[in-house]
């Protein structure tokens, strides 16, 4: 005879009008969360021929930084610079610990400028980052992780795979609505949902 009980321990409810707040959806260059991947947080100096600021969920590109050029000066760490194309990733940058990032009542989402620090994950620490990823791909929902994208470096998002190098990510979960991204444009970052060259979706992604 099997144990049972008169009532199903397991179930959980949320009564109408209690206290709750939906906080459904991610955060274009947030990084979860994780004890074994902390450490492997790094900053750069973003490079004094970078075309634009740098802000969080973009990929780049990182240079061995030049020798110091007075006695006792020591770097920052790496040179780092927005990548153009998908051989050059090393890396994506993030919000996480970027304190310096530059916010005014035009721009409220935080740009790093030519010679500040900034802070990235290199591709192989395990962190797990928020990327703008194409409206369409929202459908890989239920598919492979390793399923093959590519980057759109007009757009900054990820993008459909045709073919040459895949983008160097896994994709661990995607999400349609709900999202924060940063729109860029003259100048100038802000928070919103989406623009007329993003959707606003986002994939979480394992490098």
């Amino acid at each position: 005879m099997t144990a049972t009980l008169s009532f199903t321990p397991q179930v959980t409810t949320n009564a109408a009008g209690l206290f709750n707040t939906s906080s459904q959806g991610y955060t274009q260059g947030d990084v979860m969360d994780d004890p074994a991947v902390k450490f492997q947080l790094c900053t750069g100096v973003l490079s004094s021929s970078a075309s634009t600021p740098l802000w969080g969920g973009i990929p780049i590109q990182e240079l061995i930084p030049t020798a110091p050029s007075q006695p006792g000066q020591d770097t920052l760490g790496s040179t780092i610079i927005q990548s153009t194309s998908i051989a050059t990733i090393s890396g994506f940058s993030c919000y996480n610990q970027g304190y310096n990032g530059i916010t005014t009542p035009q721009s409220s989402a935080p740009l790093f400028a030519s010679g500040q620090t900034a802070p990235y994950y290199r591709l192989g620490s395990n962190a797990r980052i928020v990327l703008p990823i194409l409206a369409s791909l929202v459908s890989l929902d239920g598919d492979q992780t390793n399923v093959q994208v590519t980057w759109d470096f007009t757009n900054n998002q990820i993008s459909t795979y045709s073919s040459g190098t895949a983008l160097p990510v896994r994709i661990l979960k995607v999400s349609a609505s709900g999202n924060l991204c940063v729109n860029y444009a003259s100048g100038q970052a802000n928070w919103g949902p989406a623009t007329a060259s993003t959707s606003g979706a986002m994939a979480l992604c394992l490098i």
